[in-house]
């Protein structure tokens, strides 16, 4: 994948976010740059795998693999999560919320998995926005 530093200039699907739509990068996570940590509240946590299950944007053909260092070498292909009963494929989409500035913020959906396994701590207008559902639209 690629990285881009949290709240830059949104640029990996370049013609996917609307004319006249800010949009920022959350999440886009690799080995060697440095991310904040720490804990995040649970119903962040839940929100955002609901939103990786049913409001995937930018979905690609074959999955990303996390690249991060992972304890023993353990490195599931694809990474999946269970939400609710279903087994959810990371690494092929996009989730979208908007902030409360109306500003999109735009991360990989194996942003749950960085959250969960590495504690990426990601922004809190992205933690809020995501907690609140408020998803981007159109769909594309």
């Amino acid at each position: 994948m690629t990285h881009y530093a949290d709240l830059s200039p949104y640029a990996y699907t370049q013609g996917s976010v609307p004319e006249g739509i800010e949009a920022v990068s959350i999440g886009w996570l690799e080995p060697g740059e440095e991310f904040a940590r720490g804990a995040v509240p649970e119903d962040f946590v839940r929100s955002l795998a609901l939103l990786c299950r049913d409001d995937r944007h930018m979905v690609m053909r074959g999955w990303h693999r996390c690249a991060l260092p992972h304890p023993g070498g353990e490195d599931e292909y694809p990474v999946r999560i269970l939400v609710g009963q279903d087994r959810v494929s990371l690494g092929s989409a996009e989730v979208r919320v908007v902030g409360r500035d109306g500003r999109w913020l735009i991360a990989p959906n194996l942003v749950h998995h960085y959250v969960t396994a590495h504690s990426y701590l990601p922004p809190e207008e992205f933690i809020e926005a995501v907690t609140a559902r408020r998803t981007a639209t159109p769909r594309v």
